[in-house]
């Protein structure tokens, strides 16, 4: 499997501007040609876009193979941009417009922050035809922070525990383990993009922690 790390504008938190799924990876518009690069390494359709008129792809958004979760302050065209990717839509209130930091899903399950009422959760089980679980990781509700999916496994805030992780592996239906990211970071979802082909980390990352974030996500 394809690993490479990168930067956005020396910025190693690149979880924070991109997103991908099994067919297509979300990178900001205008994003430098080296960064646009390392994205090669998720062996999807390389798709320059923006959510609320922003660069942060990864904080304004949730995805995976089936649907797209975005902000009420995400533009008409933005939305009808995605539809036309083949995506389904939802929208979710301005409370919880952090989306990226709000939801971790994969094609088979997510997991949603325990503070969106279950009518919203919902919706977003719909979107993503997958059921959307309230949970929270190592003390943070802010989820798509604390952890990333795809179809092969997960890895997790280093420091949540036994249970937690076994919830994640019900949830998402694959095997992980706890890692972190960009020397030391728990957050991994803001410092790694990735699916089931390959992944993108910080350029920070070390080398011991890249191969330990490679094992979690299958592709070791």
């Amino acid at each position: 499997m394809a690993m490479q790390t990168s930067a956005y504008d020396g910025n190693p938190h690149i979880g924070m501007f991109a997103r991908a799924n099994e067919a297509l990876v979300l990178l900001p518009l205008g994003a430098h040609p080296k960064f646009v690069r390392a994205a090669d390494a998720l062996g999807a359709r390389r798709i320059a876009a923006t959510v609320a008129s922003s660069n942060l792809i990864g904080i304004f958004c949730a995805l995976n193979s089936h649907g797209i979760v975005v902000p009420s302050f995400a533009e008409e065209e933005e939305k009808g941009f995605f539809k036309g990717l083949g995506l389904n839509v939802c929208v979710l209130p301005s409370m919880f417009a952090a989306v990226g930091n709000n939801i971790c899903a994969n094609d088979k399950g997510a997991i949603v922050n325990p503070d969106i009422p279950a009518h919203w959760r919902k919706k977003i089980g719909e979107c993503l035809h997958v059921e959307a679980v309230p949970a929270s990781i190592a003390g943070y509700k802010t989820v798509g922070s604390a952890c990333i999916a795809t179809n092969k496994g997960f890895a997790a805030h280093n420091r949540a525990n036994d249970e937690e992780m076994e919830m994640l592996r019900s949830v998402f239906g694959v095997q992980g383990a706890n890692a972190t990211v960009n020397m030391g970071s728990p957050f991994i979802g803001l410092g790694v993009v990735a699916n089931s082909k390959g992944c993108m980390m910080g350029e920070a990352t070390s080398g011991f922690e890249s191969s330990r974030i490679m094992n979690a996500l299958g592709m070791e």
